[in-house]
């Protein structure tokens, strides 16, 4: 499985189109591409190794992230177990003591280098990527062994959760990225094989561990970007059946299962950023339908007996795309002013369904 290779100038990538990497690479935001590979020049490597402490029942190669809407309980003197506060982000999860921010900054920076690259055919940027992937990936003393068993966790709870596996997030920008720069070679053949046979091992892991199968059965947005990462994952390790069967699956395991006869996925509705969440569950299933591209599979089209599809999920959030004040659901954003922010979740999912049209901004690039 090869992506868009043989017509990218060898550059494997599966998510990020040629058209959308050539328009905001050699377009209006150039510069500030270059700027930002530039910079991310200066910083890495990173490892998961460089926790201060390892968890109980891990190992130094483990990530460890804790859940984001999770705080120490007041009343408690130590503040186990933590408690739920929905919408609200500790702050403690991007602390030195987890991984989280470091493989969010590995992603980031990657991104950052591999379009850089891309822009310029600048040897130090790719290699420079090269370098961060091999600390990650690759290096015995340093790589993440690939798992999500602590990913996570709630202190005082539980050490890791299926929900955990939504973090991987930046696994999926990080594959599209080493594809972008494999025709420069920074990567040894042995090296890029050594990448996919890391992403088959987490596939495995996410289709036979504990926390893999209580993800695979959300209906809500987190079943939604497990099949994605899935996905995503075994076809960049070359294994296309489990990624076609993920795809073909689709419409009947989800559409027909989360999403109502309007387009609504309902469990996204009670949230207390239902906006958000209405766009993100959205997003995740318009990425598996970009890479679905890859397998020959039509997923932008396929419909439910009743006439579902991803058009109709679509259809549905454009009715408030440009009034968000008339969304009909709670949602905090809208009642602390945050337009803005509805705005852009909105137009980022029409730049995923214009699909072969130009990227406006390179923040939109999945």
């Amino acid at each position: 499985m090869q992506g868009y290779a043989e017509d990218f100038g060898g550059a494997r990538t599966f998510l990020w189109r040629p058209v959308w990497v050539q328009s905001i690479t050699a377009g209006d935001h150039r510069d500030d591409i270059i700027d930002a590979g530039e910079a991310a020049l200066e910083r890495g490597p990173y490892s998961v190794t460089d926790k201060p402490r390892v968890l109980p029942g891990a190992t130094a190669n483990d990530y460890a992230s804790i859940g984001p809407y999770w705080w120490p309980d007041p009343s408690q003197n130590d503040g186990l177990p933590y408690t739920r506060r929905d919408g609200e982000v500790n702050p403690e999860r991007d602390g030195p003591e987890f991984d989280k921010a470091r493989l969010r900054a590995l992603s980031e920076d990657v991104r950052e280098l591999s379009l850089a690259y891309h822009a310029t055919q600048d040897a130090r940027f790719a290699e420079h990527a090269a370098m961060l992937l091999r600390a990650w990936f690759i290096t015995p003393e340093t790589r993440m062994n690939p798992n999500f068993d602590y990913a996570q966790g709630i202190p005082g709870r539980v050490d890791g959760r299926g929900e955990g596996i939504i973090e991987a997030s930046h696994l999926s920008t990080i594959l599209e990225a080493e594809g972008l720069i494999a025709p420069s070679g920074a990567l040894s053949g042995d090296e890029r094989a050594a990448m996919r046979n890391w992403y088959r091992d987490f596939v495995i892991w996410m289709a036979t561990s504990e926390n893999g199968e209580h993800e695979m059965t959300k209906r809500n947005n987190h079943g939604v970007f497990f099949d994605f990462y899935l996905a995503h994952f075994a076809l960049y390790a070359g294994a296309a059946e489990p990624a076609s069967n993920v795809v073909e699956a689709f419409p009947e395991y989800r559409l027909g299962v989360q999403m109502d006869r309007q387009g609504r996925f309902i469990e996204e509705l009670s949230r207390t950023r239902s906006w958000h969440y209405s766009h993100y569950v959205v997003d995740g299933a318009a990425r598996l339908a970009t890479i679905a591209e890859c397998l020959s599979l039509d997923l932008w089209n396929a419909e439910l007996e009743d006439g579902r599809s991803l058009q109709t999920a679509y259809t549905f959030l454009q009715r408030y795309a440009a009034t968000p004040g008339s969304w009909p659901f709670p949602d905090t954003d809208l009642e602390r002013g945050r337009v803005d922010r509805m705005i852009d979740r909105s137009q980022r999912i029409s730049a995923l369904y214009a699909r072969d049209s130009a990227l406006a901004d390179p923040e939109y690039l999945p």
